[in-house]
């Protein structure tokens, strides 16, 4: 969910998954954190503090690669060569050409494929984990709950970190991929919606899509702040929402 690539450091972690050249910067980390900063503070044990910290930041890492190799593998399914990077709001899947099928191919339908398969390795991953947990008798129950809509809990499995870590990730997994199909950029739905709009209206494609995605970053910007009193989600489309309408401006004058 990041505008760019940031520069490289001395303390990138880098690694190779199927060939595809992953590096996650540290801020990555620190989001990981910052997302559960409220109950972790509320912990004055160690061992707590561990068990809530340690669980997360594995899930919301696994989540995570795992939707930008989504990106990855369809990016190679088009003759691209693909490199994933994690940074402080989530993930970027660049690439670079190596082939010439992805150019034989209808570019909006092709666009439109790469930004949904994040999303929908997410809710793969997510499938795969719960069919697993039913099929060794372990239950999970999904509960409808404002203001994040949905709460994931499975029946013990394992240890204590192991079970929190299992719901910590169905909770990444889907989350995460609900979140990145809203038409909001830079997220993948708000690419979505430029590829959709450009195909309906070549010159003023890009200029609806912002908009769009200016109105419903506002809307649940407010929607936070006013109904749900969650500040995080306030200041999350809230930015979002800013930095819509400061790219709108910027291609308006362009114009």
């Amino acid at each position: 969910m990041i505008l760019g690539e940031p520069p490289r450091t001395g303390y990138d972690l880098s690694f190779r998954f199927f060939s595809i050249p992953v590096r996650v910067h540290p801020y990555f980390w620190l989001l990981s954190v910052l997302l559960i900063a409220r109950p972790l503070l509320s912990e004055t044990n160690a061992r707590d503090f561990l068990a809530l910290l340690l669980p997360w930041t594995a899930a919301v890492f696994v989540g995570i690669v795992v939707h930008e190799l989504g990106h990855a593998v369809a990016m190679r399914f088009y003759g691209r060569r693909p490199w994933i990077t994690l940074y402080a709001l989530g993930g970027i899947t660049s690439s670079g050409e190596d082939g010439s099928y992805g150019s034989k191919t209808n570019a909006t339908l092709r666009e439109v494929l790469i930004s949904v398969a994040g999303p929908m390795a997410g809710f793969l991953l997510a499938a795969m984990v719960v069919l697993v947990l039913w099929s060794t008798g372990h239950g999970v129950v999904f509960r409808l709950e404002l203001p994040y809509g949905l709460s994931i809990d499975t029946a013990p499995v394992g240890t204590r970190l192991l079970t929190r870590f299992i719901d910590d990730l169905l909770t990444v997994s889907v989350y995460w991929g609900v979140l990145n199909l809203l038409p909001i950029y830079p997220l993948d739905g708000g690419q979505i919606a430029r590829e959709i709009f450009l195909k309906l209206n070549r010159r003023e494609g890009i200029a609806r899509s912002l908009m769009l995605s200016v109105v419903t970053a506002g809307a649940l910007a407010a929607i936070g702040l006013l109904v749900w009193q969650d500040l995080f989600i306030a200041i999350l489309f809230g930015y979002m929402a800013y930095t819509s309408y400061a790219t709108l401006e910027a291609y308006r004058r362009r114009w």
